[in-house]
C-alpha cells in the first residue's frame, strides 16, 4: 500500500489530509494544492448552484476562493468553498463562523460578506470581489512598493482592523496574502478564517480556536500567539507591522528554511531592522515598524489610533505648508523665549568673578552654543521648537519623518550664521571709531538700529518663500526639509444605533430571513439567522425591481443589494444591508454639527455622487432624509427617504440637472454647520456649492479633501498664542530693554573711567553714609569716599572729561553732590587714594546688597510690575491701531484666528472695537483711575509700583479665565462674536 506524503516536505500524511501539520501551520494563500471540492467542480468555468465559477483566485487553510458570477443577479463576487478534505462537522462550524464574524464587520476596508449557504452539501461564503488581488500579488506585479504607497495601503488595513476590533474581532492571521485590493485601489482586510470573537459568546464558535491551539502563519505571528497565550489587539498590530515590513522589503520579518526555525526566530525576537534591507526607508518609520514587531507586548503601540498617528506623516496624505506669517511668528516667540533665558543667565555669568578676562568672547560663544542646541535639538527630537509647537507647525524631511541630526544642525547653523555674518559685516562697514564720532544720542540710536538689523538678518533666508506657493525658504531647500502645518487627527463622530431591536419572529418569514419589525407597510427589518445580522427589506411593486447597475453597485457609499426573496404570501421583497446608525435628519436636530464632521460627510457623499453620476445610479432626488449615518460616522446615500421622516427638503430631481442638483444637495449638507462654526477658508467651497459653479463633482471632492488637510478649529494652543503671545513678547521686550539699558550704562562708565566703580553708585553710597541714624552701613567713612571721588573725577566738569552717551548722563542731584565734594575736598596723596580706592571697591557690593533701593541695578520686584503695566498700555493702544488699520489685532492674524458674528465674516471694525473695549476694560478702568488721581494732584508716579502690583495679577487672572472656557470665551459671549480659523 502506497503511503501519502506531504507535497511540501515529504512527510507522511493521514488519510484525507493535504498538508502535514507543520506545513499547514506555515502555509500562505498560495501553498495549498488545487483540488475539487465537489463532484460538480471539475473544470473551470463551470456552474455551481446559482454561481458560475470563472477562475480560481487562491486557496487558504479552510477553502478555495473562486471568482464567480451569480446567475440570478449577474453580480461578480468571490465565492469561498470549504475544502473537501476538511469537510467534517468541526471544520464546517469553523468555516461558517468565519462568515459570521466577517459579516459583523461592515466597513469600507473590510471584505463584505453577501451571504452563506450550502451547495451540493458543501458550505460556501459569497464575498465582495477584490479585483486587485492581494497585496502579495501587488508586490509580484510591481516589486517593493514606494514608501507612501505602502503606508497608504497599511493605513487602510488599520482602518479595517480597527473596525473589526470595535466589533470584538481579532483577526489573528494578518499577512499580505490576506490583505486585498479593491477595484478603486483601496486596501481591505479579508480571510477571517482564524479570527476569534472577544465577546465570549460561544455561539460565535470561538471555542473552536481556544488557546492552546497554535494557528496562523509563524513568519507574521506574534510570539504570544505562537506560545498559545491570550491575545489582544496588539497581536494584530504585530502582524500589521510585519505586513508593512513585507511591503517595503519584499521579505517577511522572519524567513528561515523550516517552520521550526521560523518559530524559534520569532520567539527569540530576531527581526532585522527594515533599513538593513532597504536603506531609503526613513529612520523614524523604521523605528515605528520595530516598535510594532517588538517581542514585548507592552512596547508595541497600544491601539490603532496611536499607530495611525505614527504612520500618517509618511503617507501620501501631505499636510499643508505652514503660512509664512505663522513661521515668522513662531520664530519671534522662540526668540523671546531664548531671550528670557539667555539674558538673565548671561547677566549672572558676567558678574561672576574671574570672567572679566576674555569675558565678551566667552559669553558670546556660550550664547551661540545655547541657541544652536535650542533649535537643532528641539527640531531633531520632536520636529518642533516651542514656538512652532505653540502655533501648530512642524519641521519634516522630504519623506515626512523627523529631520536627521545633520539636517537639524544645518538648519540651526544657517539660521544663526546669517545673523553672525551680517553682524560681522556691520562691524566692518561701521567700525567703533566711526560711531564714536557721533553725538551721544545718535550713538545710541545708531547702535540700536545696527543691532536690530543684525538680529533680524535671518529673515533674508525667507526671500524665496515670498514667491513660492510651498513657502520653502533657502534653509529648507538646502537641508531637504519642509515646515508644514501639524497634522490634525480628527475622528468621525459616532452615531447611536436607532435600528429597532427585537426578537426574530419565526412565523414571519421572508425567504431565509425572519421578520423583526415593520417600519412601514413596504419596509421592514429582518434577521439573517445564518450570518446573525439585520437586513432591510423593501417590497416590490409591479415588478419594478432595482436596475441591474444598482444591484451590482457594491460601494461603501450605498446600501448593498443582497438578493430578492418572497414572503409567505408570495410578495417579492428586495434585501439590502442594514447598517447600524441613524438618519442624518435626526442627528442634526439633536445637536450642533461641528465643521470637521460635516467635512467627512461631504467627502463621503461627494465621492459617491461623483461615481453614481458616471454609472447612472443616482437616486431620483436628493434630500437629508436620504442620508444615513453609520455608527462609525460614515455617510450613506439612500435610494428612498428613511421611513417616518419628512421629505420636505427634497432638491430638484436628478433626472433634469444632476450636476446642479448634487451641488445644491451638498450645499445643504455643508450648511448644517452654522457659519459661526466654520473656518474662513471654507467660504469659497460653500459659495461654490451654493452657485453650483463646480464643473465636476470630482472637483468638489478635491476641495473637500483640501479642507480636511487644513486647520479646522481654533485649538487651545492657538488661543493661548493669541492671548498670551503679545503679553509674553511685551514682557520679553521689557526685560530685554531694562537689561540692555543697564548694560549700556555700565559699559559707558567703565569705558570712560576704566578700573573704577560706577560713579552714580559711589555717590549714592556717600549720600546714604552721611544720613543721620543710618544703620547697616559698611565700615567706610565719608572721608574715604570723598578722597576716591576727588582723586579720580577732578576733571569731570571740564572740557577734558570723557564723553558719555545720553543714557549715562549723571542726574542733576548727583552732579550737585559731586561738585560740592570736589570743591571741598583737597586732592589726596597717592597713598591716601590707594587706600580709599581699596575700601570703596571692597565695600560697594555690600552696600548694594543691603540697600538695593539705592542701587542702579534694576529692582525687578518693582520694575517688572511697573514696566509690565506700561507695556500692557502700549499693547492695548497698539491693538487699537491695528484694528483701525487692518480690521483685527496682528497677533490674531499670526495665530490664524478670525473673529466672526452671525451676520459678518469676518467681524467689522466697529464690532472689533467693541470687543477691544470689553477685553481691555479692566486696564482701561485702571488707566482712567490713575488719570483722575493725577488730575486731583496725586503723585501717581510714586504710587505706581503698588498700584501695578495689584492690577497686573488681576488682568492675568481675567485672561486665564477667558482662555479656560472650552468653546467660547466670556469676552466673545459679551461681544457677540465667535473665534474661527482664518
Amino acid at each position: 500500500m502506497n503511503s501519502i506524503t506531504c507535497p511540501e516536505c515529504g512527510a507522511a500524511l493521514k488519510p484525507g489530509a493535504s498538508l502535514c501539520p507543520a506545513c499547514l501551520l506555515s502555509a500562505g494563500a498560495a501553498t495549498l494544492p488545487i483540488q475539487p471540492v465537489s463532484a460538480g467542480i471539475t473544470t473551470l468555468p463551470c456552474e455551481f448552484g446559482d454561481y458560475r465559477l470563472l477562475k480560481k483566485l487562491g486557496a487558504g487553510g479552510m477553502g478555495i476562493v473562486y471568482e464567480a458570477e451569480q446567475i440570478s443577479s449577474g453580480r461578480r463576487l468571490a465565492l469561498k468553498v470549504l475544502n473537501q478534505c476538511l469537510d467534517n462537522e468541526e471544520q464546517r462550524q469553523r468555516f461558517l463562523r468565519e462568515g459570521r464574524l466577517a459579516a459583523t464587520i461592515d466597513h469600507p476596508n473590510s471584505v463584505y460578506v453577501f451571504g452563506t449557504e450550502e451547495i451540493e452539501g458543501v458550505p460556501v461564503i459569497a464575498m465582495e470581489l477584490a479585483a486587485g488581488g492581494t497585496l502579495r500579488d501587488e508586490l509580484k506585479r510591481r516589486g517593493t512598493l514606494p514608501v507612501s504607497d505602502a503606508l497608504d495601503a497599511i493605513l487602510g488595513i488599520i482602518d479595517g482592523l480597527e473596525a473589526a476590533h470595535a466589533r470584538g474581532v481579532l483577526h489573528r492571521d494578518m499577512k499580505p496574502s490576506n490583505c486585498f485590493v479593491s477595484s478603486d485601489g483601496t486596501a481591505i482586510v479579508g480571510d477571517y478564517g482564524l479570527s476569534i470573537s472577544q465577546t465570549n459568546n460561544l455561539a460565535d464558535g470561538e471555542q473552536l480556536t481556544r488557546s492552546g491551539m497554535v494557528m496562523g502563519t509563524p513568519a507574521f505571528s506574534p510570539p504570544e500567539q505562537l506560545r498559545a497565550q491570550p491575545l489582544d489587539l496588539r497581536a494584530d498590530i504585530y502582524s500589521t507591522g510585519g505586513t508593512l515590513f513585507y511591503l517595503l522589503t519584499g521579505k517577511a520579518p522572519v524567513e528561515r528554511t523550516t517552520p521550526i526555525e521560523t518559530v524559534a526566530a520569532v520567539l527569540e525576537g530576531k527581526i532585522p531592522n527594515v533599513r538593513t534591507l532597504r536603506p531609503e526607508v526613513p529612520e523614524d518609520l523604521a523605528a515605528v515598524i520595530a516598535q510594532c514587531l517588538a517581542a514585548d507586548v507592552a512596547k508595541r503601540p497600544s491601539n490603532y489610533a496611536e499607530l495611525r498617528l505614527a504612520l500618517l506623516p509618511f503617507s501620501s496624505q501631505v499636510s499643508e505648508p505652514a503660512p509664512l506669517t505663522t513661521r515668522l511668528a513662531a520664530g519671534f516667540i522662540d526668540s523671546m523665549l531664548l531671550m528670557l533665558v539667555l539674558v538673565p543667565a548671561l547677566t549672572f555669568l558676567a558678574g561672576t568673578p574671574g570672567i572679566e578676562k576674555n569675558g565678551a568672547v566667552l559669553l558670546s560663544t556660550l550664547s551661540v552654543a545655547l541657541q544652536f542646541l535650542y533649535y537643532s535639538g528641539s527640531e531633531r527630537l520632536r520636529g518642533v521648537t516651542p514656538g512652532k509647537w505653540l502655533l501648530g507647525i512642524a519641521v519634516v524631511d522630504l519623506r515626512g519623518g523627523l529631520p536627521g541630526w545633520r539636517q537639524a544642525a544645518m538648519r540651526a547653523l544657517m539660521f544663526l550664521g546669517v545673523s553672525a555674518v551680517v553682524s560681522a559685516l556691520v562691524k566692518l562697514v561701521f567700525p567703533g571709531y566711526m560711531i564714536s564720532l557721533l553725538s551721544p544720542g545718535l550713538q545710541a540710536v545708531f547702535t540700536i538700529l545696527l543691532s536690530t538689523a543684525a538680529a533680524n538678518a535671518s529673515l533674508l533666508l525667507f526671500i524665496p518663500a515670498l514667491r513660492r506657493r510651498d513657502r520653502v525658504a533657502w534653509h529648507d531647500q538646502l537641508t531637504d526639509t519642509r515646515v508644514m502645518l501639524t497634522r490634525q487627527m480628527t475622528n468621525r463622530k459616532c452615531a447611536a444605533d436607532t435600528l429597532p431591536d427585537g426578537e426574530a419572529d419565526a412565523t414571519r418569514n421572508y425567504g431565509p430571513f425572519q421578520g423583526i419589525a415593520s417600519l412601514t407597510e413596504d419596509v421592514c427589518l429582518a434577521h439573517d439567522p445564518m450570518l446573525r445580522r439585520k437586513v432591510l427589506l423593501t417590497r416590490r411593486h409591479r415588478e419594478d425591481k432595482p436596475a441591474e447597475t444598482r444591484r451590482r453597485c457594491a460601494r461603501p457609499g450605498r446600501l448593498r443589494w443582497l438578493q430578492a426573496v418572497n414572503d409567505d404570501s408570495g410578495a417579492v421583497w428586495d434585501t439590502w444591508q442594514a447598517l447600524a446608525g441613524a438618519p442624518l435628519s435626526k442627528l442634526v436636530q439633536a445637536s450642533t454639527t461641528p465643521w470637521q464632521e460635516v467635512l467627512f460627510w461631504l467627502r463621503d457623499l461627494s465621492e459617491e455622487l461623483a461615481v453614481a453620476e458616471r454609472d447612472s445610479t443616482l437616486p431620483t432626488s436628493l434630500s437629508l432624509a436620504k442620508v444615513w449615518i453609520t455608527v462609525d460616522g460614515r455617510a450613506i446615500l439612500l435610494d428612498q427617504p428613511w421611513p417616518g421622516l419628512p421629505a420636505d427638503d427634497v432638491a430638484t430631481s436628478t433626472e433634469t440637472a444632476p450636476l446642479k442638483t448634487s451641488q445644491t444637495f451638498l450645499h445643504r449638507i455643508a450648511t448644517l454647520c452654522p457659519a459661526i462654526g466654520r473656518p474662513l477658508h471654507a467660504d469659497d467651497l460653500i459659495q461654490g456649492l451654493d452657485a453650483a459653479s463646480f464643473d465636476r463633482l470630482s472637483h468638489v471632492c478635491g476641495n473637500v479633501v483640501h479642507q480636511l488637510q487644513q486647520k479646522l478649529v481654533v485649538s487651545m494652543r492657538s488661543r493661548a498664542a493669541a492671548l498670551f503671545g503679545p503679553v509674553a513678547c511685551v514682557i520679553g521686550v521689557m526685560i530685554f530693554t531694562m537689561m540692555m539699558t543697564q548694560a549700556v550704562v555700565e559699559t559707558a562708565w567703565t569705558s570712560a573711567y576704566p578700573g573704577l566703580p560706577i560713579l552714580p553708585e559711589v555717590i549714592k553710597m556717600h549720600d546714604q553714609a552721611i544720613k543721620p541714624g543710618t544703620k547697616d552701613m559698611p565700615p567706610v567713612s565719608t572721608q574715604h569716599i570723598r578722597q576716591h571721588l576727588a582723586g579720580h573725577y577732578a576733571s569731570f566738569f571740564t572740557k577734558n572729561a570723557p564723553r558719555l552717551p545720553a543714557t549715562a548722563i549723571l542726574p542733576e542731584r548727583h552732579r550737585v553732590t559731586l561738585r560740592g565734594i570736589l570743591d571741598s575736598t583737597p586732592s589726596p596723596t597717592p597713598a591716601e587714594l590707594e587706600i580709599a580706592d581699596a575700601i570703596v571697591q571692597a565695600e560697594l557690593p555690600r552696600f548694594q546688597r543691603l540697600h538695593p533701593e539705592h542701587s542702579s541695578k534694576i529692582n525687578l520686584a518693582k520694575a517688572v510690575p511697573v514696566t509690565t503695566f506700561g507695556m500692557l498700555c502700549t499693547l492695548m493702544f497698539w491693538q487699537f491701531a491695528c484694528i483701525l488699520a487692518a480690521g483685527s489685532p496682528l497677533q490674531m492674524r499670526l495665530s490664524g484666528i478670525a473673529v466672526v458674528t452671525k451676520q459678518e465674516r469676518p467681524a467689522t471694525r466697529l464690532r472689533m472695537l467693541w470687543r477691544w473695549c470689553i477685553g481691555w476694560s479692566v486696564l482701561l478702568v485702571v488707566v482712567a483711575v490713575q488719570t483722575m488721581r493725577a488730575v486731583n494732584g496725586v503723585d501717581v508716579i510714586r504710587s505706581l509700583p503698588e498700584f501695578a502690583q495689584l492690577w497686573v495679577p488681576v488682568i492675568i487672572i481675567v485672561a486665564l479665565c477667558g482662555l479656560l472656557l472650552p468653546r467660547r470665551t466670556l469676552l466673545d459671549r459679551l461681544a457677540g462674536t465667535w473665534l474661527v480659523v482664518r
